[in-house]
């Protein structure tokens, strides 16, 4: 007799992945060139310029690696009893949310161009757990069927750039 635990459902990333791991990359390739500009610039305006430049590659590179890559783009395992999920890509440590401790999910539309990306958003007791986004994954629409069937329909909730980026310090 086996003690595994069958995995109904894996999370398979599409290729869009490609953009935030790129623009991580090359944010933490810039910020210390950056850094290393401002110590070696002699004119004042080349400081400046450089500081301004540090603080927006920072910016992003904080959105990029601690809101995108950690918060979405996650491998997920969709397990019999619960819902294990890896943030960084599957490389960060792993963080299981029994069946029993969610209590729903909310669907979210984020604003994207030619069109806007669903994302699912798994709640226990009012607080966000794990949002799976159509934009980072290949195989969404059998995690939303599965994620429907298994758990209550709280309704829709708007999207508001404010809480995506606050929710980018919460631990």
């Amino acid at each position: 007799m086996t003690d595994k635990i069958q995995i109904v459902q894996t999370s398979s990333f599409s290729g869009r992945i490609f953009l935030p791991v790129f623009y991580s990359l090359i944010t933490t390739l810039l910020i210390p060139a950056t850094v290393w500009y401002i110590f070696t610039s002699s004119a004042i305006y080349d400081i400046i310029g450089g500081l301004v430049f540090f603080v927006l590659l920072t910016v992003i590179w904080i959105v990029f690696v601690w809101g995108e890559l950690r918060l979405k783009a996650v491998r997920i395992y969709f397990r019999e009893d619960a819902i294990e999920c890896i943030p960084f890509l599957g490389w960060g440590r792993k963080t299981s949310y029994s069946h029993n401790q969610i209590t729903g999910y909310k669907i979210m539309l984020e604003p994207a161009l030619p069109l806007p990306y669903e994302s699912i958003i798994l709640v226990s007791h009012e607080k966000e757990l794990l949002q799976i986004s159509q934009f980072y994954f290949r195989n969404y629409e059998p995690m939303k069927s599965l994620i429907s069937d298994s758990f209550d329909d709280l309704g829709s909730e708007k999207f508001s750039t404010w809480k995506a980026f606050t929710n980018i310090f919460k631990i």
